[in-house]
């Protein structure tokens, strides 16, 4: 009687077993945890741009010359505002350089915070070093002055030369000025205005991400406290605890993790050769042949040499070969792949330059064996 229950119990295992391994596997899902505040943001909670026109004085002789006609009229109006008067034609200095000043106001801003300007040349200065920018006004869209700049430029390089010959490093006509900008307006952002709710709104758009971040929202803080609108946009309702206080939510929510899903992209820069592979890219079987046209173009300068007992000069004569060849490679096989990291491999096995791996990256595309989208940048 045991050993009868002994060989069924051992059955009933041989028989759990293979139920289990013939069930099918659920997929497993290739997203990766991140937080609220590293994919989205509050929408309207963003910078400001601003642009100004100013000059930089105080160059060593490195400023625009005197055919820049806007930046003789600016030294004018300068000098007329100390109660200096001078003629246009009179002024012919190369130690001033018109110049675009811009700057990003970050959101939130409060009049006496200070943030950072580029400046940029804008009339035929070789150099922008060692000079100062005059106090300048910067104006955002609405033609409202929002800051002020000035201070010493900062330019990451330099220019150096002497009768005719010259070195240089970078580009030295455009600097920054480090908290050059001095707010003199406060920003006012849609958060303050609207007390009820607002809108997260994701970095990169995707449906179930956003539908995911929606979930983790509703689970943490109570159903109906998210919706997701679209692939982007994210409504939050404030829960009754967080009534008039979206700050507190918005500290409270943004540490969250949840499942970001990821998109299958491929990102090629044609003019400097570059190739980035997003996640989740799967590849097909497929088979490949990628061949290199190589044309070689040879002079060869001969003399030639008249008859002496006719009359002639003697000549110059070019003879050009002209060779091309085409150096394809055999029918290479490529499995399958499903990660990432088996996608680059299989694509290395290739062994061409990143230009015209970008050629066969397109040509896989077309025929349907990368599973992914093209970007071209």
């Amino acid at each position: 009687m045991m050993r009868a229950l002994s060989v069924l119990k051992a059955m009933l295992v041989l028989l759990l077993a293979i139920s289990v391994a013939g069930a099918p596997a659920f997929a497993q899902s290739t997203g990766k945890s991140v937080r609220i505040k590293d994919i989205a943001h509050v929408q309207g909670v963003t910078g400001n741009q601003l642009v100004g026109y100013g000059v930089v004085v105080g160059l060593q002789g490195t400023g625009d010359s005197t055919s820049v006609i806007f930046t003789s009229q600016t030294i004018q109006n300068i000098l007329q505002t100390f109660g200096l008067s001078v003629a246009q034609q009179s002024v012919r200095t190369r130690d001033v350089a018109a110049v675009i000043v811009t700057a990003t106001l970050p959101p939130f801003a409060h009049s006496g915070d200070n943030v950072d300007v580029d400046v940029s040349a804008m009339g035929d200065a070789t150099s922008l070093q060692g000079g100062t920018l005059v106090l300048t006004e910067l104006r955002a869209a609405n033609n409202l002055v929002y800051a002020t700049a000035q201070g010493p430029v900062s330019v990451g390089g330099f220019v150096a030369g002497f009768s005719g010959s010259s070195v240089n490093k970078n580009y030295t006509g455009a600097g920054r000025i480090p908290n050059g900008a001095v707010i003199a307006r406060d920003m006012i952002t849609p958060l303050t205005n609207d007390q009820n709710g607002f809108n997260y709104v994701l970095t990169t758009p995707d449906f179930k991400t956003a539908a995911n971040l929606a979930a983790v929202l509703n689970g943490h803080f109570g159903a109906r406290t998210a919706q997701a609108l679209d692939a982007e946009t994210v409504h939050v309702n404030l829960p009754p605890a967080y009534a008039g206080n979206p700050v507190q939510f918005l500290a409270d929510a943004d540490d969250l993790s949840f499942e970001q899903n990821e998109i299958a992209k491929v990102v090629m820069n044609e003019r400097t050769g570059t190739i980035v592979f997003g996640g989740d890219i799967k590849l097909a079987p497929c088979a490949i042949a990628h061949g290199d046209l190589t044309i070689t173009i040879s002079t060869q300068n001969q003399v030639s040499q008249p008859n002496p007992l006719a009359s002639g000069q003697t000549a110059l004569q070019q003879n050009s070969t002209i060779q091309a060849s085409e150096h394809g490679h055999q029918l290479t096989f490529i499995a399958g792949a499903t990660t990432l990291s088996s996608v680059v491999r299989a694509l290395n096995v290739l062994g061409v330059s990143p230009r015209d791996l970008i050629a066969i990256v397109q040509a896989l595309r077309s025929a349907g064996s990368l599973q992914a989208d093209l970007e071209m940048i």
